[in-house]
């Protein structure tokens, strides 16, 4: 595997897992509004972080450090 599809699974799963963020942060009554739409939007984030995440365990170990670093950083 080459650094730079290591470095594009590593970015790929912190930008899913705030957009996951982002998601679970939506006002109840936002929700409430449109629960169909809130669902399938919420959906779809959860599915690419789930992707995201199975992506990044098939990580080399010589990439592994630079994964938790970034997980570091965005749960700081």
């Amino acid at each position: 595997m080459s650094e730079q599809l290591a470095q594009m699974i590593i970015d790929n799963y912190v930008s899913s897992t705030l957009a996951l963020r982002v998601s679970s942060a939506i006002p109840a009554e936002v929700a409430a509004a449109d629960t169909d739409a809130y669902s399938c939007q919420r959906l779809d984030v959860y599915i690419r972080w789930e992707n995201a995440k199975l992506s990044l365990q098939e990580l080399p170990h010589e990439y592994k450090l630079q994964a938790i670093q970034a997980i570091e950083q965005i749960t700081a």
